[in-house]
């Protein structure tokens, strides 16, 4: 996340300067602040995040194939083991 900083005294200063009272400065400088405070999401984090959820994804895939692998051959050893209780007893 990018973040922008000011510095505050000088942000209060400056508004007085150019004919503001103290109050309405020192509130607009706090108004200012808190907005920094808030995170917003760039294009790269965006990118970044598509990335790691495609790798996760790629990674989930790679697990269902060998789970699917793995329930074919219980399942085909489950069923020769019924055939040969059957015949064999």
């Amino acid at each position: 996340m990018t973040t922008i900083t000011m510095n505050i005294h000088n942000a209060i200063k400056s508004l007085k300067e150019s004919g503001m009272d103290e109050a309405q400065a020192e509130k607009i400088v706090e108004i200012i602040a808190d907005l920094q405070n808030v995170s917003a999401a760039t294009k790269e984090d965006l990118k970044q995040t598509e990335s790691s959820l495609k790798a996760d994804l790629t990674s989930i895939k790679n697990d269902m194939d060998w789970l699917k692998k793995l329930i074919i051959t219980v399942g085909i050893a489950v069923v020769i083991a019924a055939i040969k209780y059957i015949f064999v007893g």
